[in-house]
């Protein structure tokens, strides 16, 4: 539970900003932002996952 906490948050963490930044890159010169939409998604969903897992953990 702890390194789901403290390793696999964190990596999402930085994919999910890696990600938006490079949707914000690719909007501002116009390009296609369909692969950053879905990798968004799916990021978020298994950041929400994670975290509910450790919190459920806790408990």
């Amino acid at each position: 539970m702890l390194i789901i906490l403290l390793l696999v948050v964190p990596i999402l963490g930085v994919l999910w900003f890696l990600n938006l930044t490079t949707f914000l890159k690719n909007l501002k010169n116009g390009k296609s932002t369909h692969n950053q939409n879905i990798l968004g998604a799916v990021l978020t969903f298994i950041f929400i996952f994670a975290l509910m897992y450790c919190f459920a953990g806790t408990i």
